[in-house]
């Protein structure tokens, strides 16, 4: 596939945990954007994306795109990773820069979830040691906080870089507040939209060595959980299992209890699945659907990169003109 030059436009990637604020800031993003149409919007969308027009005259542009959140309880782990990765991937292929990685974690939450701190993880294994100087570690929902609760969540700030993200700021990451206004979200854009492009682990994975998504590092650091995950669940079914055929022999019957085995056995089945579907999921090599994807796209939409990846991964796109300072 013939590289087009998009050396005016870049990409910035918004992660995170559900909940954690990414759709509220590409929104504040986006207030004064039009959408576009022409089939990029889908229902079944799984990320948006904002494209702010720098300068016109240049053409320099840079699109802001959200990822699903890593804890979604309705989709299996796996798939979301294979999501970002396939993201990645496409973005790579086509050849625009990727300006940097805006990770969001919520200033009031209490302590670090075992969902965030997985996702943490997760970042470092898809980004690589040597691109953390494009990652800003973002605290979100500063504006959400009473003003007698401020010095608790600055404190919570500190304890964040002194416990999980100094090790990430020693490679070049910064530290950042998203407060909650428009202001605030194009002020962090900006500090990424004129960085070099970098190009993270799972990029050259997937892509330059055609590896699948389970042999990423990422990949294998979730496989890692999963599998340990399976083994429990499986223990757990088996041993709820046996519980209610024993239920089932007392005579007269509790209805109650073996209603509430026959639930929890349920429930247990229901997670062994989606993290069974997780690892078929990541056992995918998707560099080659991933250029016929593209030169699909690059047919229907021409040479606007943001537009393309659009088409190509079927996201929601919004675009913003403004200067901002360039």
């Amino acid at each position: 596939m013939a590289k087009l030059d998009f050396s005016n436009e870049g990409i910035i990637l918004v992660l995170g945990v559900t909940g954690a604020g990414k759709s509220y800031f590409l929104n504040k993003l986006g207030a004064h954007g039009v959408k576009e149409g022409h089939g990029l919007e889908s229902e079944t969308a799984e990320c948006q994306a904002v494209q702010i027009l720098l300068d016109d005259e240049e053409k320099r542009s840079i699109t802001v795109v959200d990822t699903p959140g890593f804890d979604d309880t309705n989709r299996p782990q796996g798939e979301i990773l294979a999501d970002i990765a396939e993201f990645l991937g496409t973005q790579h292929a086509l050849g625009v820069p990727l300006r940097g990685v805006l990770y969001l974690h919520k200033i009031t939450d209490n302590k670090m979830t075992g969902s965030s701190l997985t996702y943490l993880n997760l970042l470092r294994s898809l980004v690589g040691e040597d691109a953390l100087e494009n990652v800003v570690l973002v605290t979100s929902m500063w504006n959400k906080l009473r003003d007698e609760d401020r010095s608790e969540a600055l404190r919570r700030e500190q304890e964040l870089i002194d416990k999980y993200w100094g090790p990430m700021q020693e490679k070049g990451s910064y530290v950042a507040q998203f407060d909650g206004t428009t202001d605030s979200a194009f002020s962090l854009v900006y500090q990424l939209a004129g960085n070099e492009n970098v190009v993270l682990d799972v990029q050259r994975q997937i892509m330059d060595q055609n590896k699948s998504i389970l042999g990423t590092s990422a990949g294998e650091d979730l496989a890692q959980k999963l599998e340990k995950d399976i083994k429990d669940y499986r223990a757990k079914v088996a041993q709820l299992e046996a519980e209610l055929q024993e239920e089932l022999k007392e005579q007269p019957r509790n209805r109650e209890q073996i209603r509430m085995l026959q639930e929890d056995k349920a429930q247990m089945e229901e997670l062994l699945q989606l993290a069974e579907k997780s690892m078929e999921r990541m056992k995918v090599r998707p560099s080659s659907s991933i250029k016929q994807r593209l030169k699909q796209a690059l047919k229907e939409r021409g040479r606007d990169a943001a537009f393309v990846l659009a088409t190509a991964l079927h996201l929601t796109l919004t675009v913003v003109q403004l200067s901002l300072g360039g």
